[in-house]
């Protein structure tokens, strides 16, 4: 005999489950195949330069910060450190424009607001 959970999987409750945005509060869009969590990960693991700068360290000011705003230089600030993210932009679950909204600004609040702020922004772009 079989055992039948008497629960669904994954969990009514659970993130994994895609809902409505206005009932989770996330936006998100459809991928393009090779675009998922683990493409992502893979690729930032492939030894690539993504942040564009060859491995040097730079103080970035605010004014600094504020240019690169746009989907093909996209940089921002997630509690005190900047990222590069133009190469995250294909990758992003909620899809370019939710990125965008945090593009050549700090972005902690809103990366707080749809991650649980435990989670490392490291996981995403790695230490610096």
């Amino acid at each position: 005999m079989l055992n039948i959970p008497s629960q669904s999987f994954p969990a009514p409750s659970s993130q994994q489950r895609v809902s409505p945005s206005a009932q989770s509060g996330r936006n998100k869009v459809s991928l393009k195949p090779g675009h998922s969590l683990m493409d992502w990960i893979r690729f930032a693991k492939s030894g690539k330069d993504l942040t564009g700068l060859r491995g040097r360290l730079m103080e970035v000011t605010q004014d600094e910060l504020q240019k690169h705003n746009k989907r093909e230089d996209c940089w921002t600030c997630i509690r005190g450190m900047v990222y590069n993210v133009t190469p995250y932009m294909d990758y992003h679950p909620g899809g370019e424009e939710e990125l965008m909204k945090a593009a050549g600004i700090d972005g902690t609040d809103l990366f707080d607001q749809v991650l649980c702020s435990t989670v490392s922004i490291h996981v995403y772009f790695g230490k610096h």
